[in-house]
């Protein structure tokens, strides 16, 4: 029998899917592919330092930062794998408590040299193993911005990452869907405008069309219980100066 905690499960996890192993097509893969592990790592890093810059982090914990949270990611993913069988529907509990217990390990990690309130912060943000992160950050890095609208625009994606995450935990309590997205929706629509005081309009172009949210696509693909959306290639756009 499908209880209303099994949707909640269901509903949750399928925006899980999407954040976590990547809905669409990143900077850096090939068709069908994610970013290359080069790609990834680099993202990982660029994400570490803008949350270790946002507390003021010195040089050394901003360094113990970004090896906790690359393993921590590298464990993340391969956990989600084993739980993620080819040609078959995402087993949604599992992967919550994937999530759930790598954010556990993740948040013993980072105890061990920032304080509570630090700890809280890196949570939100790098907790959320968010893979659409990645996304942003290296289409931002690929645009070859100057020092300040690029540290201005990696914080902005960083408060979007987590006051996403926050709101999606807000409405733990709901089973509708179609809620969820809009919501996403809303909170990405606040992100692009706060950019667009930071980017060039040829840059905003960019942006939009290489971190794009999908999920109801084509033929509903992607969607919540569908599974993750087939990546779409794109031919990469030159990069543009700020």
């Amino acid at each position: 029998m499908l209880t209303r905690r099994n949707v909640l499960f269901c509903t949750l996890a399928a925006f899980l899917v999407a954040a976590c192993l990547g809905a669409a097509a990143q900077p850096g893969g090939g068709r069908g592919e994610g970013p290359s592990p080069e790609m990834m790592t680099k993202a990982q890093t660029l994400e570490a330092a803008t949350v270790a810059q946002s507390l003021s982090l010195p040089a050394d914990k901003a360094t113990k930062l970004a090896e906790a949270y690359k393993a921590a990611r590298e464990s993340h993913m391969t956990a989600m794998r084993a739980v993620m069988k080819p040609g078959e529907r995402p087993d949604f509990e599992a992967m919550q408590g994937v999530t759930k217990a790598e954010a556990a390990k993740f948040e013993t990690a980072v105890k061990a040299f920032l304080n509570p309130e630090q700890t809280a912060t890196v949570l939100a943000t790098l907790g959320t193993f968010n893979r659409r992160w990645d996304r942003m950050v290296l289409t931002l890095d690929g645009m070859g911005l100057a020092e300040k609208p690029k540290t201005d625009a990696m914080k902005l994606v960083m408060d979007n990452v987590a006051e996403s995450g926050k709101a999606m935990q807000a409405m733990s309590g709901s089973t509708d869907r179609e809620a969820m997205r809009a919501q996403q929706q809303k909170t990405r629509e606040k992100l692009d405008t706060e950019l667009a005081k930071v980017l060039s309009a040829d840059q905003m172009t960019k942006w939009k069309a290489e971190t794009a949210m999908r999920g109801g696509g084509r033929g509903g693909r992607g969607g919540p219980g569908n599974g993750p959306a087939a990546p779409e290639a794109k031919p990469a756009p030159a990069p543009a100066a700020k």
